[in-house]
């Protein structure tokens, strides 16, 4: 008997910028043998989310796999030579403010070790930035007429000796100096002047191949065989049959939160003209068309247009999620700080504290990674229907290493609890600054994340894909060897999932022992959590009771958030199940044999 396989299947990609070029091959393997009904990701793992979403969607609707076909293809179209480099790089094409500066940049990829790295984005730096290099020059010759001394001789060492290294190092110092000041300067107004990014996502003249924005939004279209001029939507996703669900990740910087997307607020508000310099003119264009004002007071109404002050309207209020192309939502997700511009929108707030005005405050919108780069709660049940599975990226493999060590997925129970683990010293012992500053940043981003990935119920359905330090991440000039390399790991991470999952044997499949570990888990946790809540519904010192503070109508109940007949009966039942719980909520603790490390219920804010 195989009737406890699954068919269908959850996905969440991790961010990872470059190194999401693991997913295409992932995700096409993956959905020759499940069918995808949620999907979530965050920075690059939102772009491979919004494209296998795209691809379930034609196959929902034609029962093609030309989609996924498609996406096999990804990891070969970006080897492809673009103007001597790679179309991976291509995409990323710096707008002309900061164009120097990722010169600078790039000229350190793909080199042997970090003294030639260092030695190539010095000598770009010194070229393409002149002027600083000119003027650190000029503090050389300053520097010469202070070496009297030293030109002369100090008996110890051959004055032209003594003078030539003092004046070579003292030359390059200071002109590498002048242009690194050159380059910090322009880069903070050029980034000022450009949304804090070296990128926009799109084509910078009418010569360029597409910007990754322009490219996405066609591989998406060409993947759920849709039209340029119709972008793919939430709501079509959910409308297909069956139902897609697909939620990405954000940070909404103005505000310190995450955002989950698709948004649920109707206060949001875009302006036409800077996003027509982040998206695709057709995909603006559908978004004014979808832009639901209608429904908002005259109040709001007035608002908006006071905000247009030149003339012609720009502003408009972000469609509903329905309406909203996921192309939008990835590129919210994608922002990478300085790399990727940041997303504007404004939000109708109170114009201060305490006012009764309304005022249009802009929400700046950045790499989802900021907040959660693995979203693994997304589509998170107590007791799932179906397996979620999640795809984790490391740059911490020895390049000698073999090909099959690049995937690893718990195969038994034991396997994954061990916590993430960072060397902060040296090669003498010595805590490093620089990797203790590293572990501090990563353990704010990530601690979430990392607790999660070793959680009984989500460690065994978690695979991780590792990969060396000059593949994926900020490489975007990486050569073809090692894309192919990094797409062979996506099959290989899809493969270990399938072979585990839709293992026959009862007692090796994965799906089978991930809902027992579940159910085991969950029982614990639920007693655990019902124990204080049935504690306080039979409190006989609290006055009134929480029982007669549910029951209590007119004068007598609160004033806010009044219940109408239906709930506050429905609500009755409710409690009155949970203090019938009582005999079952103590003698035996579920929790004492339970999986660890133990996991708990919690009341935290919904995503939105």
């Amino acid at each position: 008997m195989t009737d406890f396989l699954p068919n269908e299947c959850d996905i969440v990609m991790e961010g990872g910028v470059t190194s999401g070029v693991v997913y295409p091959t992932f995700v096409a393997r993956l959905s020759r043998r499940f069918r995808l009904r949620s999907i979530g990701g965050t920075s690059v793992g939102a772009v491979a989310a919004i494209a296998a979403a795209a691809a379930q969607f034609r196959r929902n609707g034609t029962a093609s796999t030309d989609g996924f076909d498609r996406m096999e293809q990804i990891p070969g179209q970006l080897q492809e030579a673009v103007a001597g480099k790679s179309r991976l790089f291509s995409l990323f094409q710096p707008c002309p403010d900061l164009q120097r500066h990722f010169s600078v940049m790039s000229a350190s990829l793909n080199r042997a070790n970090k003294f030639n790295a260092f030695v190539c984005a010095s000598a770009t730096l010194i070229t393409r930035f002149p002027l600083g290099a000119v003027l650190g020059a000029l503090v050389w010759g300053l520097c010469f007429y202070t070496s009297h001394a030293l030109i002369n001789g100090s008996g110890l060492i051959p004055p032209s000796l003594l003078a030539l290294l003092w004046f070579g190092l003292s030359v390059l110092g200071c002109i590498w100096s002048g242009a690194l000041a050159q380059m910090v300067l322009t880069a903070w107004t050029g980034l000022r002047k450009n949304r804090c990014g070296i990128c926009s996502g799109m084509r910078q003249t009418s010569i360029s191949p597409p910007g990754l924005t322009e490219w996405l939004h066609e591989l998406v279209q060409n993947i759920a065989g849709l039209p340029l001029d119709a972008p793919l939507t939430f709501g079509l996703l959910n409308a297909s049959e069956p139902p897609i669900e697909l939620a990405l990740m954000t940070t909404g910087l103005s505000e310190l939160r995450a955002h989950r997307l698709p948004h649920t607020s109707r206060d949001l508000v875009f302006r036409a003209s800077e996003f027509r310099q982040l998206f695709p003119e057709l995909v603006v264009d559908w978004m004014i068309k979808h832009s639901e004002d209608t429904s908002y007071s005259d109040r709001t109404r007035r608002l908006l247009t006071a905000a247009d002050t030149g003339g012609d309207r720009d502003h408009y209020f972000l469609p509903s999620a329905q309406n909203l192309p996921v192309l939008v939502a990835a590129r919210m997700s994608l922002s990478f700080p300085v790399l990727l511009q940041a997303v504007p929108l404004l939000r109708i707030r109170e114009a201060g504290m305490g006012s009764n005005e309304s005022a249009l405050r802009r929400v700046w919108f950045a790499d989802g990674g900021l907040t959660s780069n693995f979203p693994i709660h997304f589509f998170d049940t107590l007791l799932p229907t179906r397996p979620t599975f999640g795809v984790t990226l490391s740059d911490d493999f020895d390049p000698a290493g073999k090909i099959e060590e690049r995937v690893v997925l718990p195969v038994a129970n034991n396997q994954g609890v061990a916590p993430a683990y960072l060397e902060v010293e040296d090669q003498q012992g010595w805590p490093s600054p620089l990797r203790l500053a590293q572990a501090i940043f990563l353990t704010i981003r990530t601690w979430r994340d990392q607790a999660l990935k070793r959680t009984p119920g989500y460690r065994d359905r978690v695979v991780q894909i590792h990969h060396t330090k000059k593949e994926g991440g900020l490489n975007l000039d990486m050569p073809g060897e090692s894309i192919a390399l990094m797409s062979e790991s996506g099959a290989m991470a899809a493969e270990r999932i399938i072979a585990r999952f839709l293992c026959e044997d009862p007692q090796k499949n994965g799906w089978l022992n991930h809902r027992w570990v579940r159910m085991r888990s969950a029982a614990g946790v639920l007693q655990q959590a019902f124990k204080p809540v049935h504690g306080a519904m039979t409190q006989p010192a609290l006055s009134p009771s929480y029982q007669a503070l549910w029951l209590a109508e007119g004068k007598a109940a609160q004033a806010a958030y009044v219940l109408d007949k239906s709930e506050r009966e429905q609500g009755r039942l409710l409690w009155e199940q949970i203090i019938a719980m009582g005999p079952h909520l103590y003698g035996v603790n579920l929790s004492a044999s339970a999986p660890r490390p133990e996991p708990s219920l919690v009341i935290s804010p919904k995503q939105s």
